[in-house]
């Protein structure tokens, strides 16, 4: 999920970029790359120039004086979000596939209280995380449903025929047919009470290597992950 968030990353600096040197300009004058709280934060005077760790730190240094007036505290709240997931991706870490969508989530919303022409793109981003968790949690879909009318019945039946095996027999043999006719339709009626789960088998696209796979378990990472616990473990032993 890193090249979503990549992605998102790049869509909001372009996205942000503009505004953010407006309204800088308009509060600071034209010289505004050389105030204090802007010259030790930009690499260069063109907005286009700037990536998303210097747009987030201009808004929310500079917010109380320039950007209060026309956000409010829930895209401050944003801000700060996207500045902690931004520092996450600096530095390698890992992203759920929930993480990712809501990183993706707060730079729509960012963009879209803001006006920006890339919040389209950015909602596209957002809306292939949501699919992508979507199809993550309906992976196995559990089906609640018991057939308690075919479970009466069965252990009705069961118990008569143990009844009749017992009555008429009336051998040794008959105890240890009794006792194979309970086992098995104890097992049966157990079976039919148990919640069944359907696995939904289809195509799917695997949240961690974006890669398509059938089935519940994505193969590629599951081999990944069992190549990197035998290296972990030679280098252990080792």
């Amino acid at each position: 999920m890193k090249g979503t968030i990549t992605s998102g990353l790049q869509i909001l600096a372009r996205g942000l970029s503009p505004y953010v040197a407006e309204k800088l300009r308009a509060a600071f004058g034209e010289n505004w790359p050389e105030a204090g709280s802007i010259a030790n934060v930009i690499n260069s005077p063109d907005p286009e120039q700037w990536d998303a760790q210097v747009v987030l730190v201009l808004m929310w240094e500079n917010w109380n004086r320039v950007f209060r007036q026309d956000l409010s505290f829930v895209e401050r709240s944003l801000v700060s979000e996207l500045r902690e997931f931004r520092n996450r991706w600096a530095h390698q870490q890992h992203f759920s596939l929930r993480d990712t969508y809501r990183c993706m989530d707060g730079i729509e919303r960012l963009l879209r209280s803001v006006g920006s022409e890339a919040t389209e793109n950015a909602d596209e981003l957002r809306r292939e995380a949501l699919k992508l968790l979507h199809d993550d949690e309906l992976i196995e879909t559990s089906l609640c449903v018991r057939d308690w009318f075919t479970a009466a019945v069965s252990a009705v039946c069961g118990f008569l025929i143990v009844v009749v095996v017992l009555e008429y027999l009336r051998q040794p043999i008959s105890w240890v047919l009794a006792a194979l006719t309970t086992v098995v339709f104890a097992r049966f009626v157990f079976r039919t009470m148990t919640p069944q789960v359907i696995v939904n088998t289809g195509p799917r696209q695997c949240g961690g290597c974006a890669r398509v796979y059938y089935g519940n378990q994505c193969p590629y990472c599951h081999q990944t992950t069992g190549r990197q616990r035998h290296q972990n473990a030679v280098s252990v032993t080792s």
